[in-house]
């Protein structure tokens, strides 16, 4: 049996696209063997040992501090459904540090070294650099400055290859570990014995295993898993949607605002329209597509006006109307980030059934986890979150 945990065996051998899942599910399988988690397949749960576990490593630990977070809530053994990492924002934080931690257990066993040593990949950088900076200047100086942009392009595509330079690979006793994990043979079957390693150690070194569930720690692992809520105190799933309206969480003070410019312009339209309509009436000489497209011209007139004398009424009602105040446990927390921009959403059960979407800002995405209460005030209409505090849950 191989003397390593089984994350480092994922790190000796697999690419470092499937490290974080391999490593992380394999933990969780091993933690199982070894009885730190209890997950019962039957029903399909998974909760602490009575006495927390002080010897883990920090691999451990972390996998263990994430796949028993629900039932750290007080609701008893929580569904292995329910095992996810967060938000996107959350998710690539947790699997950042889970990489830290497997390369740290990896380099101070002595089983992993980065591919090249830091002064060969000082020089090799150097020489690179040199080279393109020497060419740059050379058509420059020739009166060619246009093809630098195109060779800035081509000095980024070669330069992939070097980053590549850090990456751990198995050195000394690893070459060991490594093939004699590539040897192992499928588990003959795929479920949780106590005491037995081997199903770990064989997602470890990405061995296939037909029947095994699906990992909680894949990329899309969050979008996928079932919303559950212990509310009540029992696990239940709940549907998560989004709010109605496209207009939905936005501020009714701002969106009033922004309705001048499209009221003039409508005013607009409808002098257009009325002038050519009155011609038409008056029996002036039109082609024939004048009429279906004046037409044409007074529907999309009255669908997109009906549409803005519904924003000006929610925004209205929203500015005349108190706010409605919803408090339950967490039960979806997402974000989506870009260059130019960024949102935020969580989700609470506020005991029906469905669990609405709504825009909070970044500071409190980062404070949330699962479970945790949460009051929000919302707009009655455009469901725009005015205030928004984490509570305890009751008693």
């Amino acid at each position: 049996m191989i003397d390593e945990s089984p994350a480092v065996v994922a790190l000796l051998t697999q690419p470092p696209r499937r490290l974080v899942v391999a490593a992380a599910y394999a933990t969780m399988l091993d933690l199982a063997a070894r009885g730190k988690i209890i997950v019962d397949e039957r029903v399909g749960t998974v909760s602490p040992p009575a006495a927390h576990p002080a010897d883990l490593s920090p691999v451990e630990r972390h996998v263990f501090d994430t796949v028993t977070a629900r039932d750290r809530a007080g609701s008893g053994p929580a569904p292995i459904d329910g095992i996810d990492l967060g938000s996107d924002r959350q998710a690539k934080a947790w699997r950042e540090r889970l990489v830290e931690l497997v390369h740290a257990e990896g380099r101070q066993r002595g089983l992993v070294a980065p591919r090249i040593t830091g002064g060969v990949r000082a020089l090799v950088w150097l020489l690179f650099l040199g080279f393109w900076a020497a060419v740059f200047l050379y058509l420059w100086r020739i009166g060619h400055p246009g093809v630098i942009s195109l060779l800035i392009l081509v000095t980024l595509g070669t330069a992939q290859p070097l980053t590549r330079m850090k990456r751990l690979v198995p050195r000394g006793r690893g070459v060991e570990v490594a093939a004699t994990a590539r040897r192992l043979e499928r588990p003959a079957q795929a479920r949780i014995v106590p005491g037995d390693r081997r199903l770990a150690y064989a997602v470890a070194a990405g061995v296939a295993v037909p029947g095994l569930a699906p990992a909680p720690f894949t990329e899309s692992a969050g979008s996928r898993t079932p919303a559950w809520s212990n509310r009540g105190g029992t696990w239940h799933r709940v549907e998560v949607s989004e709010g109605r309206g496209i207009m939905f969480g936005s501020s009714p003070g701002v969106a009033l605002w922004s309705l001048p410019g499209a009221i003039v312009f409508f005013g607009g339209w409808l002098l257009t329209l009325g002038l050519i309509s009155a011609d038409l009436l008056d029996g002036q000489a039109h082609a024939l597509w004048a009429y279906p497209a004046t037409l044409a011209g007074w529907a999309i007139w009255l669908v997109v006006g009906g549409f803005v004398t519904r924003i000006v009424y929610q925004g209205l009602y929203d500015l005349t109307h108190p706010v409605r105040v919803l408090a339950g446990p967490v039960v979806r927390i997402e974000s989506s980030e870009s260059d130019d921009s960024a949102s935020y959403r969580v989700a609470v059960d506020e005991g029906g059934p469905k669990a609405i979407l709504y825009n909070v800002d970044q500071q409190l995405h980062d404070r949330l986890r699962k479970d945790m209460w949460l009051r929000l005030e919302v707009t009655p209409k455009f469901g725009h979150v005015r205030t928004a505090e984490i509570v305890p849950a009751p008693e």
